[in-house]
């Protein structure tokens, strides 16, 4: 039996591809269009911007029971924006990966859901994604694992606002908090899902401070004892075929290798990530980002004075971030003027605080047979104790010799 894409596809070909859209042909030029394809119109109306994409993955993941949310992003130019939306809720069986993408596919039976934003269980939001966004994927998920996904969205066909900066002002209002003006960017609309859930986490980076985020914020909730540190690529997912339960967001904490990690992150994230920038994950060189926390955001006191804090300074630089996180390989910038607090310069990663004391003074036992072996024809030989010191990318090991 041929399927409905193969008789579209005949049609076609004959000039009458939009026989299958019409129920009625009601003369005059008038038709009445079967539901599938009125769907489909609505569904192409439902998105009109990056921020629209976020606000539907945002309730999704809010129905499905999260407390965390981290979104990494990367923008390609002016071009593209890459999404990738993680979140720690019920998770999607995987016989339902791509049937989720289709109109009319809902797990809201009988408990759909009107917010400030509209009615939610009807079964179009991750249709009319699909439709508008060039790519857009389970990358992976199961029951109770929570869910990764990742998109691809051309700018050029779904526009973002061009700031992706500024914030909007915070002001308490009869003890509640409001957000007053600003950009409708992809921070504000964080920031007001965060007002109206606040019992949910939000993080928002980089890809790779997203990974050091999920790492940073379950290393302090989790029982650290609970947890193996794998260096082994099949015990990894023996592991995780053990454990079913196991939350995606908490798969970064099961190594501290960097190539096991480099691996985690492309395949269970679907992130591209330099193995430099994956050392400086392990090694938490830059900082992680914290969840948003309307509480800490700008305040517009009675005065009308602005309170800038700490975070909001760090979030207004996200985008900036950004451009030079995308700058994988940081020996291209050394030596410039590029400084920030968040991204350490080559030159400035401290490697020599890789090495663990009791690795170095194993490199100082070889040392010292060797100069006990080498010494002995010339009647010398070292103290008994060699120091050494750790300073940025240096190990300076200082050896005394005496008289056998």
């Amino acid at each position: 039996m041929q399927n409905n894409s193969d008789i579209k596809n005949f049609l076609s070909e004959l000039g009458l591809d939009n026989v299958l859209n019409v129920e009625q042909d009601l003369g005059g030029g008038y038709v009445k269009l079967r539901i599938s394809e009125a769907e489909r119109r609505q569904s192409l109306q439902d998105i009109k911007s990056v921020e629209d994409i976020i606000i539907e993955l945002l309730r999704n993941s809010r129905d499905a029971g999260s407390k965390n949310i981290f979104i990494g992003t990367k923008k390609i130019e002016d071009k593209k924006r890459f999404i990738y939306f993680i979140d720690d809720g019920h998770g999607i069986p995987e016989k339902f990966h791509n049937l989720i993408f289709e109109a009319r596919i809902t797990s809201k039976l009988e408990n759909a859901i009107k917010d400030i934003y509209g009615f939610h269980g009807r079964g179009m939001a991750l249709f009319s994604i699909k439709l508008n966004a060039d790519d857009v994927r389970v990358v992976y998920s199961a029951e109770d694992q929570g869910s990764v996904f990742f998109l691809d969205i051309d700018l050029n066909k779904i526009p973002e606002k061009k700031d992706q900066s500024s914030l909007p002002q915070i002001v308490e209002l009869d003890g509640d908090l409001n957000i007053i003006g600003g950009v409708s960017n992809i921070l504000k609309t964080l920031i007001e899902f965060n007002l109206q859930n606040p019992d949910i986490n939000i993080f928002y980076g980089t890809p790779s401070q997203i990974i050091m985020s999920m790492r940073n914020n379950h290393n302090n909730s989790l029982d650290k004892q609970s947890l193996p540190k794998l260096d082994d690529w099949d015990s990894l997912l023996d592991y995780l075929d053990k454990n079913k339960k196991f939350k995606a967001s908490y798969i970064p904490l099961l190594t501290d290798d960097y190539l096991i990690l480099s691996k985690i992150v492309k395949i269970f994230f679907n992130m591209e990530i330099s193995e430099r920038t994956i050392q400086r994950i392990i090694y938490e060189e830059f900082k992680p980002v914290l969840p948003l926390d309307v509480n800490n955001l700008s305040h517009v006191h009675q005065s009308g004075k602005k309170d800038f804090s700490k975070k909001t300074k760090e979030m207004e630089s996200t985008e900036r971030n950004n451009a030079l996180e995308e700058i994988e390989d940081l020996s291209r910038i050394e030596g410039k003027s590029i400084k920030n607090k968040n991204l350490l310069l080559f030159d400035e990663q401290k490697l020599a605080f890789r090495f663990k004391d009791e690795e170095i003074s194993d490199i100082i036992n070889i040392i010292n047979e060797n100069i006990k072996k080498i010494g002995s024809k010339y009647l010398v030989e070292p103290e008994s104790k060699i120091n050494f010191k750790k300073s940025n990318n240096t190990i300076q090991i200082n050896i005394e010799l005496k008289q056998k």
